[in-house]
């Protein structure tokens, strides 16, 4: 067994990131800068363009999940008739928007939901009655042609540019203030910086041994999903990027013996993160996750409507499925895959419902071995860590 593992030191830096943007909205808010929630995938370079305090709420979810304090409010989406079967992300939010606490995020001054996610565009209608918050839906189209954000055709485009101006004109009205176009296009060039830098880091892991595997993907995202358009992201991926580099300079992996390369399909368990350090125990290292193909795309500052309209159209887990097929054959090929892990989060039904396509695809023109994880990101009240290793001991075995 191998049990040597490298974390990256950037990665630690990952909650006090986290902790700094949160201490700075409950500051912003004092001083009556507006706080935006927001639901999976509205376009946060548009929204840093305002200088208000966007709020992702998965990702704040994610880190309630993580440190295992999510039940009671799980307990009380439950009792507000929520059902058990939907993303816990967004039962954990309802919970705690509604509890009365201290709230360790700012309360909203209004709402933002995009329909990527199609069960939480109505998932947080409590936290809108609770707070008395106006409530945007952006209605992202679907473009049944296209297999990734370059081929989108010119009808959505213009649809969800439409879209745009009219979430412009919603924010305007709530903050009296005009969008202004020089901050808007600064905002698209950080947030491109930002983008290109996470692409070269990931080139970079594609070498053998992996200097960056899934484990700190799955912290490092964090500036994807809720900082870009900010100097906060591109100053992390430098840094993250330059140690990247280093370790690939000085053939330091994540493990010392890198015996099997794995890819990992789907979202990260939050609470039970030590799984994806299982893996490592036998010398089988998760090199890469499809997760942060959700936020990235070839942003063009110039054309900022038609940029974010391709990007948020063509997101290769909204829409057709050939963009996921597409998406695996690539990461198998480019990253030297042995192995698929693919985790099936059963509040998702977006996700899950194209779990068996994906796989019988691997099978066929790959031909090497996956294992299918079904649970909950961060419901951990009926999960058996016991078993799930016992899975992953039983897939392990196809790999010798």
């Amino acid at each position: 067994m191998t049990s040597s593992r490298k974390q990256l030191q950037v990665a630690r830096q990952v909650w006090p990131l986290a902790k700094d943007y949160y201490a700075k909205a409950r500051k912003a808010r004092k001083e009556g800068i507006a706080v935006a929630w927001t639901v999976l995938m509205p376009p946060i370079e548009l929204l840093h363009a305002f200088e208000i305090m966007p709020m992702m709420t998965e990702h704040f979810s994610s880190l309630l999940a993580t440190k295992q304090v999510v039940a009671p409010y799980l307990d009380r989406a439950d009792q507000l008739g929520y059902p058990t079967s939907a993303c816990s992300y967004h039962r954990i939010m309802i919970g705690y928007g509604v509890s009365g606490e201290e709230l360790m995020i700012p309360e909203p001054d209004f709402l933002i939901a995009a329909n990527i996610c199609d069960g939480g565009s109505k998932a947080f209608m409590p936290i809108v009655d609770h707070f008395q918050i106006p409530y945007f839906y952006l209605d992202t189209p679907l473009d049944f042609h296209s297999g990734n954000s370059e081929g989108v055709d010119p009808e959505p485009l213009e649809y969800y540019r439409h879209q745009l101006e009219e979430l412009i004109q919603f924010v305007e009205e709530i903050t009296h203030s005009s969008l202004e176009e020089e901050r808007f296009q600064e905002s698209m060039v950080l947030a491109k910086e930002a983008t290109d830098l996470w692409l070269e880091i990931s080139e970079l892991r594609k070498n053998i041994p992996c200097p960056m595997g899934v484990v700190d993907e799955a912290g490092t995202m964090y500036p994807l999903m809720q900082l870009l358009g900010t100097k906060m992201a591109v100053g992390f991926y430098q840094v993250l990027l330059k140690e990247v580099e280093s370790r690939v300079k000085d053939r330091i992996g994540v493990i010392e013996e890198e015996r099997y390369r794995l890819l990992w399909l789907g979202p990260i368990i939050n609470y039970d993160t030590g799984v994806l350090n299982y893996f490592e125990e036998f010398g089988a290292v998760l090199v890469k996750s499809d997760i942060d193909a959700f936020y990235l795309a070839h942003l063009d500052p110039q054309n900022p409507f038609e940029s974010l309209a391709r990007k948020y159209i063509g997101a290769n887990f909204f829409g057709v499925l050939g963009k996921r097929l597409a998406l695996t054959r690539q990461l198998i090929q480019d990253y030297q895959i042995n192995g698929v892990v693919m985790y099936s989060h059963l509040g998702c039904r977006q996700y899950c419902g194209g779990q068996k396509a994906v796989q019988d695809m691997i099978k066929k023109e790959f031909g090497v071995p996956t294992l299918n994880l079904t649970g909950d990101l961060a419901d951990f009240r009926e999960y058996d860590g016991h078993e799930m290793r016992n899975r992953i001991d039983e897939f392990l075995e196809l790999l010798d």
